[in-house]
């Protein structure tokens, strides 16, 4: 249709996980009960379908849906 973004090979699946590279830093914004506290930071270890593993350091290695991660707005001090 014109006008319209042209749909991906991959069969239309956001564009947030392929941005998620791995060794990339991301905030979890999500408050799920057990998980990791909210506005927590971690690395990327690999995204693949839904969800991407996220090393959170002492939190633990998580396995959280894209859509409750973003990028941060100011880089941490390493």
């Amino acid at each position: 249709m014109p006008g319209m973004p042209a749909r991906d090979s991959e069969g239309g699946r956001a564009v947030a996980v392929r941005a998620l590279a791995p060794g990339r830093e991301v905030v979890y914004h999500g408050n799920i009960v057990g998980g990791p506290r909210h506005g927590a930071r971690g690395v990327v270890r690999q995204a693949s379908g839904r969800r991407v593993t996220v090393d959170m350091g002492t939190l633990g290695v998580w396995h959280i849906p894209y859509y409750f991660l973003s990028e941060p707005s100011v880089p941490s001090a390493a």
